[in-house]
């Protein structure tokens, strides 16, 4: 009888338990917020008051490792995949698809093209699970497909402050139309740091008022009637590193135009397309440049994740750290870049997070950011299919 009645207390503990963690999870909600080139140690360069308090008062990594390449389109869409760059498809900001015969780039309506884009966006999972979601300029959130249901065209002229406005609107709508998942973008403090470098005085400036912006949000997500509910992620893409004129290799020069098909110098990596019959002389002409890495796309080291994708062709070439590949001798090259090899410190990125999922005034390793798609999952009780980011990586940073 003892063992009976042991055996019913420990079954309605665990019903309890369930119920408990289904109501929490049907309330929750997350705001997931990027600010492009935010590099991982800003913190410590610069007293950054509101970013210190939300990592009191929940979780900081002492870094977020971006995935490789280290630019701003691949990252953003495996933080909302969980996919590797050469998994989902974005494997640069420019590139080319030779079964698509078509190229993608940030200054063509391309970007908006859903054929580039692979896996399942975090926003559909939740749409086809029931859950109403919104973006704010989220980079692959305005596609002709995979759209969230309140989504924004990129217009970089709106205002931060109106983007901010927008999202607590969202939250204020009658429950049956409120997001519970929402995304929002900012392209600062990237494009300072590439005009004037990570450290500049200038850049001081702009992360600051990043900062300000931050600590603003997480001020107007408190006071709403459901500010208790609200889970607060703030992350960045990639780091910055210092470049300059001095540093730069003009790669096209060591090439002969008649080896290359597709070819797009995005500094400092990029990927290449031979000729048939070709490759061997490229091969050979690359290993006698100076201050460059290089791979077959079949040799990529297996850490980095990439070359497996036929979009990025036969070689991938890199420029080392703080150097540049350049298109032309007179190409004029100051400031700072990103795209370099993702165990460089200064690719690094951030990550903050405060709300009820989230223990409190608690630092956390290093992890990938394909393991942010699996957290957010998590957290709204989302069924996923198996992606490159790991629940485990994370998990140590939820009270449950």
């Amino acid at each position: 009888m003892r063992k009976f009645i042991t055996h019913l207390l420990l079954f309605t503990l665990l019903l309890l338990t369930t119920f408990s963690y289904s109501q929490s999870n049907k309330d929750a909600y997350v705001v997931l917020v990027s600010m492009d080139g935010f590099r991982w140690d800003y913190a410590k360069h610069f007293k950054l008051h509101h970013l210190n308090q939300i990592a009191k008062e929940g979780v900081h990594a002492k870094s977020m490792r971006p995935s490789y390449p280290t630019k701003t389109f691949p990252n953003h869409y495996s933080i909302v995949t969980g996919l590797y760059p050469d998994h989902h498809g974005i494997i640069n900001n420019v590139f080319y698809d030779a079964a698509l015969n078509e190229s993608f780039a940030l200054s063509t309506n391309a970007k908006n093209d859903s054929r580039f884009y692979g896996g399942n966006p975090i926003w559909n999972v939740a749409e086809q699970q029931g859950i109403k979601t919104a973006s704010f300029f989220w980079p692959g959130s305005d596609t002709d497909q995979k759209r969230p249901t309140y989504y924004k065209s990129y217009d970089d002229k709106i205002p931060y402050g109106n983007r901010i406005d927008t999202v607590i609107k969202w939250l204020q709508l009658p429950e049956k139309q409120r997001p519970h998942l929402i995304t929002l973008y900012f392209d600062e403090p990237d494009h300072t740091g590439h005009n004037f470098g990570p450290l500049s005085p200038e850049n001081e400036k702009i992360i600051k008022k990043m900062d300000l912006l931050m600590g603003e949000l997480s001020n107007k997500l408190d006071q709403l009637s459901i500010g208790k509910e609200i889970n607060l992620i703030i992350v960045s893409d990639h780091g910055m590193a210092n470049i300059s004129n001095d540093k730069k290799v003009v790669i096209l020069d060591y090439l002969k135009p008649e080896w290359l098909g597709y070819k797009a110098v995005i500094n400092p990596i990029m990927s290449l397309q031979a000729k048939p019959g070709d490759q061997d002389s490229i091969y050979k002409a690359l290993k006698k440049v100076p201050h460059i890495k290089f791979w077959k796309s079949t040799e990529v080291p297996k850490r980095l994740h990439y070359g497996t994708n036929p979009r990025v062709h036969d070689f991938v070439i890199e420029a080392k750290k703080g150097y540049s590949l350049a298109n032309s001798k007179t190409q004029n090259i100051k400031g700072g870049t990103h795209g370099y090899d993702n165990k460089e410190k200064d690719m690094q990125a951030i990550f903050y997070a405060k709300g009820p999922a989230f223990k409190v005034d608690k630092e956390v390793g290093s992890f990938q950011n394909v393991s942010v798609y699996p957290l957010i999952a998590h957290i709204l009780d989302l069924k996923i299919e198996e992606v490159d980011g790991k629940f485990s990586e994370v998990k140590n940073m939820l009270t449950n």
